[in-house]
């Protein structure tokens, strides 16, 4: 009879990440929570982020394990923020040394993107992600990467959550000062701006972005945003133009893919993660009109049913030479068919 295989996988991110443990046929066993796991964010707090990192990854390990009753996996996959560069990967490697050398007996780590993809298919694809911040990366079927974005808030991360609220407290303070006229009244805005940050004037901006700077509060603001943007129209025009960039990330990528391969793209599936893609209605016009090329001619715009911890596992798998099926199909939903 032939041994039944565990495999597990980790969405990690820096905040919190999730664990689950499938067999061969991709039937979900266990399941565990953990905290942060990005090393870059765990550096800051301990001694060494990357020993802290691989302690939590080894929590998450043995409680998924003991809920099941099994010792060991097969293979692991980390998907983690922070996990891209390979001398990252390297120095998790060599953490486990010490911390958990028999986690499982092959480990393949890689960033937060890839698991997403390879959730929605065992090709490849790509993810689009605009939450606090931002990134797009395209995966070919074998592995070759491309990616825009992803640079955090201080010189990037357009279409995100940080970039919408920054982009709508700038436009109403440079209109407020006279420095460049805003394209609608800012009346509603600046409204909603005073009472979620709970401001008197703009003055007291200074305390939100230096004094008592909190990312994902400022990034936050960005649901106020939409929700104005129902009746507004200046907040509609800064989710226009979110969506605007959000799809230059794709285009840029599928002409990036195209230069290499002389190959047009028929239609792209794209995984979008992260909360500003609850806005979709309003941002949805603005990334037609960023993503229009003459290389691609539809996108399939697809929502996780599932955590993306199952994708690192099917990538744990196939690094270690060992067959896992998931039910790919089955782990997305369509948000939205393009076509033009």
């Amino acid at each position: 009879m032939e041994e039944e295989h565990y495999f597990g996988g980790v969405e990690g991110g820096g905040t919190q990440s999730k664990m689950l443990i499938v067999n061969s046929k991709g039937e979900i066993l266990a399941r565990s929570y953990g905290g942060c796991t990005n090393p870059f964010v765990l550096d800051v707090k301990a001694m060494d982020g990357f020993i802290e990192c691989a302690k939590e990854l080894s929590k998450m390990a043995q409680e998924a394990k003991s809920q099941i009753n099994i010792s060991k996996l097969k293979a692991i996959g980390l998907s983690l923020s922070g996990g891209a560069q390979a001398d990252s990967q390297a120095r998790i490697m060599k953490a486990f040394e010490t911390v958990d050398p028999n986690i499982a007996e092959h480990i393949y780590i890689c960033n937060d993107t890839q698991g997403s993809i390879f959730t929605a298919s065992p090709h490849g694809g790509m993810v689009l992600i605009a939450g606090t911040g931002s990134n797009c990366v395209y995966i070919t079927d074998n592995e070759k990467t491309y990616s825009c974005g992803g640079w955090g808030h201080m010189i990037g991360d357009e279409g995100s959550g940080y970039w919408i609220s920054h982009k709508a407290i700038r436009t109403a303070l440079n209109h407020e000062q006279g420095l460049e006229d805003a394209p609608y009244p800012i009346d509603v805005l600046r409204k909603r701006i005073f009472d979620y940050f709970d401001l008197k004037n703009f003055d007291e901006v200074l305390d939100i972005f230096y004094t008592n700077f909190e990312k994902a509060k400022i990034a936050g603001f960005t649901k106020h945003v939409s929700d104005a943007a129902e009746t507004d129209r200046l907040c509609a025009h800064l989710l226009y133009d979110a969506g605007l960039v959000l799809g230059k990330h794709v285009r840029a990528l599928i002409n990036r893919a195209y230069a290499e391969t002389k190959e047009d793209f028929e239609t792209v599936d794209i995984v979008l993660e992260g909360s500003v893609f609850k806005s979709w209605t309003r941002l949805k016009q603005g990334f037609i009109d960023g993503v229009r090329t003459e290389h691609l001619k539809a996108a399939r715009l697809l929502r996780l049913k599932e955590t993306s911890a199952l994708g690192a596992a099917f990538l744990g798998a196939r690094h270690a030479n060992l067959k896992l099926t998931l039910p790919h199909e089955n782990l997305v939903e369509v948000l939205d068919t393009l076509k033009w």
